[in-house]
């Protein structure tokens, strides 16, 4: 018998579709969680009184404002013999975004430039350091509340002056509009890669974007197989500028690959749930 156990605010319609391929699927969410620790034992997770355990495989959906909350909880389900979407090595590094490009940077991974600053001080001496557009994206408490593309410095420079210290931050993106041709989003899970073709103004609110099922060549493949290697997670999602990695997130959105690409997304997430080659 194998069992399910989603955490998450909202995926009634993932749990329906997850049931095809587990005996039982139970959706919860964060708050009906309970660490319990005590000296000399190792701490458990309870469930609304529930053993963690009693579950064989475990799906989280990731909340950025519960981080710290969350990657405790993916220490101790390391520790048990309990799959997991996510692991607490990807998800200290994916979550914290400067630090995810960090990483890719020093592992020699193909990405565009990247500035990060938490205020607005920050910009000062950038105006002569960067190629316009740019993309910008802003982050509160690690969750992305903002992003817009950027043709000129002083518009940069008064996004830029909505962030206060200690309230978030703000990273930069150098974006090669005349030379990115094609931006694409992929789900990633366990090797396998579903890749979707964003056309139009994917960087502009009042624009219209059309979304397409669309194949990557084999330099993109490889290019997100070493981002992929480089953080160690097996299932995220990723966008590429051409052949640069401009993003990897936690967050894979199954329903929207399922709906525009028509793959059995939740049957591959499931293989990989189930699987006992961990």
């Amino acid at each position: 018998m194998s069992n399910l156990l989603i955490l998450a605010k909202d995926m009634q319609n993932s749990a329906d579709l997850f049931a095809e391929y587990f005996d039982q699927v139970n959706l919860k969410s964060l708050a009906d969680i309970i660490i319990d620790a005590q000296s000399g034992g190792e701490p458990n997770v309870l469930v609304e009184g529930e053993d963690l355990e009693n579950w064989d495989a475990v799906y989280v959906e990731p909340d950025p404002r519960v981080f710290n909350y969350t990657r405790v909880l993916m220490e101790i389900i390391a520790t048990k013999d309990i799959n997991c979407n996510l692991d607490q090595s990807s998800t200290f590094i994916l979550a914290k975004k400067p630090y995810l490009f960090k990483v890719l940077a020093e592992r020699g991974v193909n990405m565009p430039r990247q500035v990060s600053l938490s205020t607005e001080k920050g910009m000062t001496g950038l105006n002569n350091n960067l190629d316009f557009p740019v993309i910008a994206k802003k982050y509160s408490s690690f969750k992305l509340s903002e992003v817009k593309q950027f043709e000129e410095f002083d518009q940069l420079k008064s996004f830029a002056e909505l962030s206060e210290h200690g309230e978030g931050f703000i990273m930069i993106q150098e974006y090669e509009e005349e030379k990115e041709e094609d931006i694409f989003e992929l789900l990633y899970i366990d090797g396998q890669i579903i890749s979707l073709k964003l056309e139009g103004s994917v960087y502009d609110k009042t624009g219209e974007i059309s979304t397409t099922y669309h194949n990557i060549s084999d330099g993109q493949r490889e290019v997100v197989n070493k981002a992929v290697d480089s953080i160690g997670t097996q299932i995220c999602r990723i966008r590429l500028h051409g052949s640069k990695v401009a993003d990897i997130d936690l967050d894979p959105q199954l329903e929207r690959f399922k709906q525009k690409s028509g793959k059995n997304v939740y049957g591959r997430i499931s293989e990989y749930l189930k699987s006992d080659d961990k």
